[in-house]
């Protein structure tokens, strides 16, 4: 069966509960920020991270111009703390010890059958897990832009440096549609054509050193890069000043065309959220409608969503494979050891 995956932030929560929910997320924004002066943080709209972000980057018709500027301004400064925040806790995960037992057997299971893998997920647990699975000879070749199938530079390339290549035929495929801790450019209002630069995944699996990757030869990836941005796409209500970037667009052709060839879509921690439209459009314009849908999911209501976005009225009919929903913290789990 041609499955599909898309992962969403309850995948790396399942990983490490060193990761932050929306809510954690935003208060430790707020404190890391508690000396700047954010529009907004001390109003209701904050308690809403998704909204508090939307506002700042949209231009609300009824502030002036100044001030239109300034939460434009102040957004940037939530944005990049979003990176910082995240980086510190993907950091606190590989320290703590070991993934749970089913990540590897699952990475493994995706690369073996050459598995498009469509996530939202900034973090490179993905990525480390992948580089752990290879072989030590592939190890000589292989790096993590070997998973992302559209044309990312190593970020080496700008001293001259060549690392990575086409990506191999077969093995896993890793759409990362919101951007990755590991990407450089030069931010949001930048040429459509704006290079992407990746600064590597290095190591041999689950480490620092993959995090915080080794220099290449007499370059250093973070003084390479000092000039660059992260790419992430915040969780703004509001994007699309992301989206505008031809690779970042590549990557949702991609998982747009995938969808349309599969005959399964397993649904990982992705809830599926209301505010998402975009995303809700692009599944159900795209999934075709004979593909069974399985959600891996802690509880049930993402059924529902399922149901709604799809416009399913029987939530026991032959398009929802409900076994896996429901399973609390065992349902990653149990998909991997009775499927993978």
């Amino acid at each position: 069966m041609d499955r599909v995956y898309l992962l969403g932030a309850g995948f790396s929560r399942a990983i490490s509960n060193l990761m932050p929910t929306m809510d954690e997320l935003s208060a430790a924004i707020q404190h890391k920020l508690a000396g700047f002066d954010i529009p907004g943080a001390n109003t209701p709209v904050a308690a809403n991270f998704e909204q508090w972000l939307s506002y700042l980057i949209e231009r609300p018709p009824w502030l002036s111009p100044a001030d239109q500027e300034r939460n434009r301004a102040a957004f940037f400064d939530v944005a990049r703390a979003v990176y910082d925040v995240l980086s510190d806790h993907q950091t606190r995960a590989v320290q703590s010890g070991e993934p749970p037992e089913w990540l590897q057997p699952l990475v493994v299971h995706w690369h073996a059958t050459s598995a498009t893998v469509i996530t939202f997920n900034y973090d490179l647990f993905v990525e480390l897990s992948w580089l752990r699975s290879l072989e030590e000879g592939d190890l000589q070749w292989r790096r993590s832009l070997h998973l992302y199938p559209v044309p990312i530079a190593p970020i080496s390339a700008r001293v001259g440096h060549f690392i990575g290549g086409i990506p191999a035929r077969n093995g896993l495929r890793l759409l990362k549609l919101h951007g990755s801790l590991s990407w450089r450019y030069s931010g949001p209002g930048s040429s459509a054509g704006d290079i992407v630069y990746d600064l590597g995944v290095l190591g041999t699996g689950w480490d620092l050193e993959g995090i915080r990757p080794l220099p290449v030869g007499y370059t250093d990836p973070y003084h390479l890069s000092v000039d660059r941005e992260p790419m992430i796409v915040p969780p703004a209500a509001v994007k699309s000043p992301y989206y505008s970037n031809r690779t970042l667009q590549a990557l949702w052709r991609s998982a747009a065309n995938v969808l349309r060839q599969a005959e399964e879509l397993v649904i990982m921690g992705f809830s599926l959220p209301q505010t998402d439209l975009l995303v809700s459009s692009m599944l159900a314009t795209t999934l075709r409608d004979d593909s069974v849908i399985t959600p891996v999911d802690y509880g049930t209501k993402i059924l529902d969503r399922v149901a709604e976005t799809f416009d399913l009225k029987d939530l026991e009919g032959a398009r929802i494979n409900s076994s896996f929903a429901g399973l609390k913290d065992d349902a990653l789990s149990a998909w991997v050891h009775g499927i993978a």
